[in-house]
Parts: C-alpha cells; sequence; structure tokens
C-alpha cells in the first residue's frame, strides 16, 4: 500500500509537471482515503497532503539539489547519512545543508524535536524566517523541515526532501505562520 501511495504521488507530480512546465509545482494533495487495513492507519499523511503545495514565488535564489549522490540516487531510507538520519528525508537534507555552513544538527531525530534540540544547543529558534533557517513543524507524526530560500510577505519559499513522502527534492511556498524557524548559522 505504501508504494501505491508513493507512486500515486509521483504520478500527481508528473501529471503537474507535463500540465505546467514546471519542475517545482506540485499540485496540493488531497487527503488519502479510510485504509483498509490497521498497518495502513498507522502510515502518517505527507505534509503536502497536510498543508498542500504552492509553487515557488518568482524570485528564488535556489540551492539547488546538491544532495550527495551516494544517498540521492539509492532508494529513501535504505542507508543513514552522517548525522545519523535516513536518506531522502527532509531532516538528512536540513542536517546536510547545514553542515555545509559550519554548524551541526547531528543525531536531532524527528523533525517534531528539532526546536527543542537546536534550543537546547543555543541556537535562536522564533517565528521569523529568513533565508538560510530552517522552517519546522510539529505537524504530523513526524514533523517538517526545510531550508528557508526567500521570504514574501506571509509566504516563504523553501527547498526540502520528502514534502510529498516520495523522498523528492523540491521548492515550493508555505504560509509562513505554520512553521517555525531555527537560525544555525544566520
Amino acid at each position: 500500500m505504501r508504494r501505491l501511495t508513493r507512486t500515486l504521488t509521483t504520478l500527481a507530480a508528473a501529471a503537474a509537471l507535463t500540465a505546467t512546465g514546471a519542475a517545482a509545482a506540485v499540485p496540493a494533495l488531497a487527503a488519502p482515503a479510510a485504509p483498509a487495513t490497521a498497518t495502513a492507519a498507522a502510515r502518517p499523511m505527507s505534509m503536502a497532503a497536510r498543508l498542500g503545495t504552492l509553487a515557488p514565488s518568482a524570485k528564488v535564489n535556489l540551492i539547488g539539489d546538491n544532495y550527495p549522490a551516494k544517498w540521492r540516487n539509492i532508494p529513501q531510507d535504505s542507508v543513514v547519512d552522517d548525522w545519523n538520519m535516513y536518506n531522502r528525508e527532509c531532516v538528512s537534507w536540513a542536517a546536510f545543508t547545514i553542515d555545509r555552513h559550519g554548524e551541526s544538527a547531528s543525531n536531532y531525530g524527528d523533525a517534531k524535536y528539532w526546536d527543542d534540540n537546536a534550543r537546547s544547543h543555543g541556537y535562536r529558534v522564533d517565528n521569523t524566517p529568513t533565508p538560510g533557517s530552517i522552517a519546522q513543524t510539529d505537524a504530523g507524526r513526524y514533523g517538517h523541515v526545510a531550508v528557508v530560500d526567500s521570504v514574501h510577505g506571509s509566504t516563504v519559499t523553501v527547498e526540502d526532501y520528502n514534502w510529498a513522502g516520495d523522498g523528492h527534492y523540491l521548492v515550493h511556498d508555505l504560509d509562513t505562520g505554520d512553521f517555525r524557524y531555527i537560525h544555525f548559522y544566520n
């Protein structure tokens, strides 16, 4: 069932790409139908299904998908990265980006714990997004983190992995009020 959900999500993204020609835009996904089994009931809803997905604003300063091929080009969750996180997850991407700036989010765990872990390590956590900060939410079973690219009033353009639950890189806009912001290096 999990593969079917990922396949449907991937097909929706491909359809959006074909229809719009914009690789970063994925339409908001509807909540999945009621699960048929107890195992399916335990599966978390993707952040895209929970909060939707908006195409990125025109003015972006992309980092780009510079996530190392040794983690990007293998199946999602098949290895643990240098920060003790599974590959192609939002936390792995964010930890990689933070490390490139000389800071560390090693062993921070699920995204829902990142704000508390960052505070305990002396990093500023607030409601003010800035380019380079980490957008963090406790929403969902595991939470989510993304790297802030740019801020446009009440929206923030972010880069992340696994927004749609498919282990892929995405650039999209979010409502600034849905997240806290961790300032590791800005």
